[in-house]
């Protein structure tokens, strides 16, 4: 998975296989990632920038960071993600 993925993952463990089946299909669901890393990328930068606008840009950033993990969550909410497993079946003596 590449590092977009990866950052959503970090942020929705629970929902890692889901997130990893979406990408693979999805390319819609892979530029919201790619946006995620991004934003998180600059909300980084902005927490250790001395600018004098950087409270209002952390806010920025972190008001998008909630509409794309919201929007990412609807998506993976709205996934079918099917696991195909066969059970096993004991075999007849």
């Amino acid at each position: 998975m590449d590092e977009n993925v990866a950052a959503v993952r970090l942020r929705f463990p629970k929902r890692a296989h889901a997130i990893d089946e979406l990408a693979l299909r999805d390319v819609v669901f892979c530029e919201i990632c790619r946006d995620y890393a991004e934003a998180q990328s600059e909300l980084a930068k902005w927490n250790t920038c001395p600018d004098p606008v950087r409270e209002e840009r952390i806010a920025e950033y972190g008001e998008l960071l909630a509409a794309l993990g919201k929007e990412i969550e609807d998506a993976l909410d709205r996934a079918i993600v099917v696991s195909i497993h066969r059970p096993t079946r004991p075999r007849p003596a």
